[in-house]
């Protein structure tokens, strides 16, 4: 039995597909905000992060699990309870999602943050596999494009960072692969995107796909913060994002955000989903 916690994320919800198709035993957690529906097959149970008693009753004859908590000011502590459950309910593996550049010493507060919890995950004494995707590509699709003012422009304080953005169906192959074929057991993957993007390159890539002239236009950090609490995002999930990067921009051209690796094909076989495949998959813009 696998259990999927974070089974409401782009990555969780893949992965439960992922499994699904593998023939496994799934059980997925399920806050009691959230819905409990899932691919037939899977058993939703009730939990959360928050309690550590739910969580050990949820890995009740669970063999592996997959952890993934959205963001959060407490995401640490958090992550910190599932994997004191697991190491308490004898788990034989958790696979953990954290973010590509996670360490204790960054300077932003996502790669801090899961920078830590990496750590005590390595500490404890489960098995583990930590799994650090970049940038989701779905942020392009989701967020980016629906931005695009009426002039063609859209806006983000990335500077001309170039960032290796990956497909969360990606991300999620790794880690069924993780879940299911031994010999992963302690493994670290950085699982990127084909190549390394700067907002620039996404502009025109919309270009093509929109059939009209898109511009980035790089915003400073106070007015990107500015626009993000103007959407409704807390105090501290806009600082963070900020924060991020602000991250991305030290990075820079060729830094840790613009790192390609080879662990998608690697482990699933084929090539890492690329920007126009995704763009290729959105409705036709000539009929919108």
């Amino acid at each position: 039995m696998i259990l999927v916690i974070g089974g409401r994320s782009k990555i969780g919800g893949a992965l439960v597909d992922e499994l699904v198709a593998r023939d496994q035993q799934v059980r997925a957690l399920s806050r009691a905000t959230e819905s409990t529906k899932f691919p037939d097959g899977v058993e939703a149970v009730p939990g959360d992060l928050a309690d550590i008693g739910s969580l050990t009753a949820a890995m009740g004859g669970v063999e592996k699990v997959f952890l993934l908590c959205g963001p959060a000011e407490n995401e640490y502590r958090l992550n910190c309870n599932a994997v004191d459950a697991a190491e308490s309910s004898g788990v034989r593996l958790l696979v953990r999602s954290s973010i590509l550049g996670s360490s204790p010493d960054s300077l932003a507060t996502f790669p801090r943050d899961h920078g830590e919890a990496d750590q005590h995950l390595r500490d404890s004494g489960v098995e583990h596999v930590i799994v650090r995707p970049n940038l989701f590509l779905q942020n392009i699709t989701e967020t980016t494009i629906p931005s695009i003012d009426a002039e063609g422009r859209f806006y983000a304080n990335a500077g001309d960072a170039k960032i290796s953005m990956v497909d969360t169906r990606d991300v999620a192959a790794v880690a069924a692969v993780a879940l299911t074929e031994p010999g992963h057991e302690g493994s670290e993957y950085n699982v990127t995107g084909p190549e390394a993007l700067s907002y620039g390159d996404v502009a025109a890539a919309i270009s093509e796909h929109l059939g009209r002239n898109i511009t980035y236009v790089p915003a400073d950090d106070d007015a990107t913060r500015n626009a993000l609490l103007g959407y409704g995002l807390g105090d501290w999930f806009a600082g963070a994002l900020v924060g991020l990067y602000q991250d991305y921009r030290r990075s820079g051209v060729d830094g840790y955000a613009a790192e390609v690796t080879d662990t998608v094909e690697r482990l699933t076989g084929r090539p890492a989903r690329s920007l126009e495949g995704l763009l290729a998959e959105q409705p036709d813009p000539a009929r919108a």
